[in-house]
């Protein structure tokens, strides 16, 4: 990683001559023109990058391209194509991850990024990369690419889609997110797919978007990449790093579902899925059933995971054990809340009653969806078990219901079988 050097010139230590400093800056354009010097000379570079000195330059350079003056100064003498030339010349990983680092934090400029979109050799250079071992140099050129994604005009998109063409980018993100153990790789990763999901899954580009990224293995990537968040990495996530990983794994998952062929292409993928939203739904469980605590994105959430397994038709391979019974335990959850409020006590966190009985009313019809959802398409003997576990709550779960077809299905198809349950309890 980057360490932490202090680029700047001390106000009383050696001060800058007049008119050396960048901008608004306390940088000096003369030391910023040496290193542009060194790339440019490829005669002397393959000497100068054995140096200690010239990472360490490289490194105070990386901190100072963090101001935009400092990047608008590279830009106007030519850097990128320095650095075009230099990078072949780089011969160790930390060197290669330095000077990428320096390009992303360049690209965090829209200047640059239309700049760096015309030069297709420069990109496709540095997305060869990406199929590259080491961590941190992953780290930094999937920062760049992501930068770019979000500062292009969707008329450069185009240019984008054809360099990941070129050098096979899709099956080496997936590999990446599979294969991972690394937290800030496959956290970037993560955001690197989602941002290729909203910018190029569009009317204008959604073609190229499918014959490039729909492939068989990117649910399975990317269950195995939240496989690896919530459990053996999980300790070191913060809970808002593991809450932003749950949610973009289900906006990644609508997009690659959200084609007419989506069914058939992850038609074996069924199972990474399941696993994946059973993750989901384990996490957000804990939090409100366990934890008490209320989380408002959890009404789109349950919404996302219902669609989801629509799509795959995924009722009818789970037990109960998948999901149904964390949709009942959550919905038993949200009905103590309603009650303790009608009683005037409430042991969750969430103090504010008017917000706390908005999400109550608005998060038991999902819940009630993602239930009865699955009451309508799974086996008969998964059926007679959920009868089973929601027992008398069956009439308050289906009268809330929002979905009149959904409603006149499940009460039709668990007729004979409740028929049969209350005949049995009355005997």
């Amino acid at each position: 990683m980057k360490p932490e050097i202090d680029a700047k010139v001390e106000e009383n230590d050696n001060p800058l001559p007049v008119g050396d400093v960048i901008g608004d800056t306390a940088y000096s354009e003369r030391f910023v023109l040496k290193i542009l010097i060194k790339l440019a000379n490829l005669d002397t570079l393959k000497n100068e990058i054995k140096e200690k000195s010239f990472e360490e330059d490289l490194c105070m350079l990386w901190d100072m391209t963090a101001e935009r003056d400092v990047v608008l100064f590279l830009q106007k003498h030519d850097s990128l194509n320095l650095i075009n030339f230099a990078l072949p010349m780089m011969d160790s990983p930390r060197l290669i991850e330095i000077m990428i680092g320096i390009v992303g934090n360049m690209c965090c400029q829209k200047e640059v990024v239309s700049s760096i979109l015309k030069m297709d050799g420069f990109l496709i250079q540095l997305l060869e990369h990406s199929k590259c071992d080491d961590s941190l140099t992953l780290v930094q050129l999937l920062r760049l690419i992501n930068s770019c994604l979000f500062l292009s005009n969707d008329s450069d998109i185009p240019i984008l889609m054809t360099v990941f063409e070129s050098v096979g980018y899709s099956p080496t993100l997936y590999f990446i997110l599979k294969n991972s153990s690394h937290k800030d790789l496959l956290v970037t990763a993560l955001e690197n797919m989602n941002a290729i999901c909203s910018s190029c899954n569009t009317e204008r580009h959604s073609s190229k978007f499918l014959m490039q990224f729909l492939r068989s293995e990117a649910l399975d990537s990317l269950s195995a990449a939240i496989t690896e968040i919530t459990t053996n990495l999980k300790d070191s996530f913060r809970t808002d790093e593991i809450e932003r990983s749950l949610i973009i794994s289900l906006q990644i998952s609508l997009h690659l579902l959200g084609f007419d062929s989506s069914a058939e292409i992850y038609e074996n993928s069924k199972d990474d899925v399941i696993v994946m939203m059973r993750q989901i739904l384990d996490y957000y469980e804990e939090k409100l059933v366990i934890q008490k605590e209320i989380e408002p994105d959890l009404i789109d959430i349950i919404e996302s995971i219902s669609t989801i397994i629509n799509i795959l038709n995924l009722n009818n391979i789970c037990d109960l054990t998948k999901y149904f019974d964390h949709s009942y335990k959550m919905w038993k959850a949200v009905n103590m809340i309603m009650k303790s409020d009608k009683d005037g006590a409430t042991n969750f966190e969430q103090d504010d009653k008017v917000e706390l009985l908005d999400f109550t009313s608005k998060i038991k019809a999902p819940l009630c969806t993602l239930m009865c959802n699955y009451m309508a398409t799974c086996s008969d003997e998964n059926l007679l078990k959920c009868l089973d576990v929601i027992g008398q709550d069956y009439d308050d779960i289906i009268t809330s219901l929002d979905k009149e077809k959904l409603h006149d299905e499940v009460n039709k198809r668990t007729e004979k079988y409740r028929t049969r349950l209350k005949e049995n309890i009355d005997s």
